[in-house]
């Protein structure tokens, strides 16, 4: 475990699996952190590292990150994720994203080809359209604190420390700003994605809706899909007997290439 110096703040990172594989960067969704199941990879993260290298990270403003700007956008994400791999001296990566994490490893297939191997990519959108836009306006930390107290207390163990008291609805509102108006990517920038991508999403994701990701699929020129019926958002989470040997065999099949 240890924080890297990000322009204006000290990202947290920690490594996983042998030095010697495949190097793999797990970007986590909005609100969670490297070591939740949920919204993270935490579950997963051991099968992963028995073959490959792997850093899991806590976002800014999440976990043990922090986040002076007081504001976040996925270009912003991006940019800090970039700094972590310089400062570890990675070549190209294996990115994977949830949500969130998603749509930064999508962000940095198109800003910074050069240090990305594969992405895969679990619940992400490309562009805001009105199911996106109404599953992020659903969002209200004020009403979680009241109706929902377990989870607000998730929420501040998650991300209170070293911050201070009710900074996690301040990321939440954070998260709700960048979402209602990002990302803003089109079917044009889809086909600049060089790398091979694996989209992964549930058939009752608001978020990889069907739309999002036929197109996706159909854009981006090395796309392969798994749509998972009858699930959700966080699709990982509930079928990670699915998705986690998808993933691997992805890997394994541009670790061979």
């Amino acid at each position: 475990m240890a924080h890297v110096d990000v322009g204006d703040m000290r990202m947290y990172y920690d490594e996983h699996g042998p030095r010697d594989g495949a190097p793999v960067v797990l970007l986590h969704g909005g609100g969670a952190s490297a070591d939740d199941d949920v919204g993270g990879w935490a579950a997963l993260t051991p099968s992963f590292a028995e073959a490959h290298h792997v850093i899991t990270v806590d976002h800014r403003g999440h976990g043990r990150t922090a986040n002076p700007a007081g504001w976040t956008t996925f270009e912003q994400m991006g940019d800090d994720l970039t700094a972590l791999l310089a400062h570890l001296d990675l070549g190209p990566v294996h990115l994977a994203g949830i949500s969130d994490g998603g749509v930064v490893a999508l962000d940095q297939a198109l800003r910074r080809p050069q240090t990305v191997r594969t992405i895969a990519v679990i619940g992400t959108n490309y562009r805001v359209d009105d199911q996106t836009l109404e599953a992020v306006r659903a969002i209200d930390a004020d009403a979680i604190e009241r109706d929902l107290p377990a989870l607000a207390a998730t929420f501040a163990d998650r991300h209170d420390a070293g911050k201070h008291s009710g900074f996690w609805k301040e990321l939440l509102r954070q998260i709700i700003d960048n979402n209602a108006v990002n990302p803003t990517w089109t079917p044009e920038d889809l086909r600049r994605i060089a790398c091979p991508a694996l989209l992964i999403g549930g058939e009752r994701d608001p978020f990889a809706n069907i739309d999002q990701m036929t197109t996706m699929r159909r854009e981006i020129p090395h796309a392969e899909w798994l749509i998972v019926n009858a699930s959700g958002h966080v699709v990982h989470f509930e079928h990670p007997e699915i998705v986690g040997p998808r993933i691997i065999d992805f890997w394994d099949r541009h670790d061979a290439s």
